[in-house]
């Protein structure tokens, strides 16, 4: 959903429908009306976005066929639902990170990825959001691959420009650390990538890292400010009742910084979903439509206490 800022920012919450992965269109399109509609309905709201997650061959299969893009983007619209940001792991199923980026399939799939989402975005939104994984596992990246990677990246930061100049819309891709590959840290992702291009390459900030002590968020913070990279997005935001601390604090310290204008970014948040489907959590499509209700009412309440407005 669409919340303003006093100032005028655009805040952009949607929840990752990876929790609910369609390997074609035609089961997309069908989650999208088992879950998706209901919960926006349960929010009692007239738009609701969603953070699709498109397995490699529904990405093939939409860029090939402007025919069914065009069939996605109607049935976008006629349930009230919006995209302004996909999630870009790849792989069979959301959980399984696919290829690296020194593998041409990881710059192919992400360049689909952006080709679609362009197409995709509303008339009046001007940036996109694609979140990718973190180059690789360290464990199995030897040092020849740094200059593979890098050359990919540079390619994409060209054809991202080039998508802006035929269509006006700014894709951005975000690189989320993780523990345990080349990019484990903002600093890192700051470094490795950033420098290539910060308006369209940038970072995925993991707010359930950022809370558990992964990373210190006022350091990833200030980094971001100081490099004038882009928060391309900040994921995993999560009530978390009953397990650990609240993502709260630091999706209203990263808010905070974007607002002031202490650091860039498209201002999209997703909830995140997937221990929503883990056994005893949500049985039945019913307790998953409430559940993914309750996690974006649990959002918006901490966006709206920072002076943002539901926006139409």
């Amino acid at each position: 959903m669409r919340l303003r800022h006093i100032d005028g920012t655009l805040v952009h919450l949607a929840y990752n429908a990876g929790v609910h992965p369609a390997e074609d269109l035609e089961n997309l399109i069908a989650h999208l009306t088992r879950y998706a509609v209901p919960v926006r309905k349960r929010l009692g709201v007239e738009r609701m976005g969603i953070g699709l997650w498109l397995s490699p061959s529904v990405a093939d299969h939409l860029t090939a066929d402007r025919i069914e893009l065009v069939r996605l983007r109607r049935s976008l619209e006629e349930r009230g639902l919006e995209v302004v940001s996909l999630n870009g792991t790849g792989g069979r199923n959301q959980e399984v990170p696919g290829p690296d980026w020194a593998k041409p399939e990881r710059y192919r799939y992400t360049m689909a990825l952006a080709k679609i989402l362009a197409f995709l975005l509303p008339e009046d939104v001007r940036f996109g959001s694609i979140s990718t994984i973190p180059i690789g596992w360290r464990r199995d990246w030897p040092a020849d691959l740094h200059s593979i990677a890098t050359r990919r990246l540079e390619r994409l930061a060209r054809e991202l420009r080039g998508i802006y100049s035929v269509t006006g819309k700014t894709i951005r891709v975000g690189f989320e650390p993780w523990p345990g590959c080349v990019l484990e840290t903002t600093e890192q992702a700051l470094e490795r990538v950033c420098g290539i291009d910060s308006e369209h390459l940038g970072v995925c900030l993991d707010a359930c890292h950022l809370t558990c002590g992964t990373e210190e968020p006022g350091a990833a913070l200030k980094g971001l400010a100081e490099a004038g990279a882009p928060v391309v997005k900040l994921g995993h935001v999560h009530n978390h009742t009953g397990e650990t601390r609240s993502t709260g604090a630091v999706l209203h310290d990263t808010l905070t910084a974007m607002l002031s204008g202490a650091v860039s970014g498209s201002a999209h948040i997703e909830v995140e979903t997937h221990n929503l489907t883990v056994p005893g959590r949500a049985k039945g499509p019913g307790a998953l439509v409430s559940l993914l209700a309750e996690e974006l009412a649990w959002a918006r309440t901490n966006l709206t206490s920072l002076g943002l407005q539901l926006a139409a």
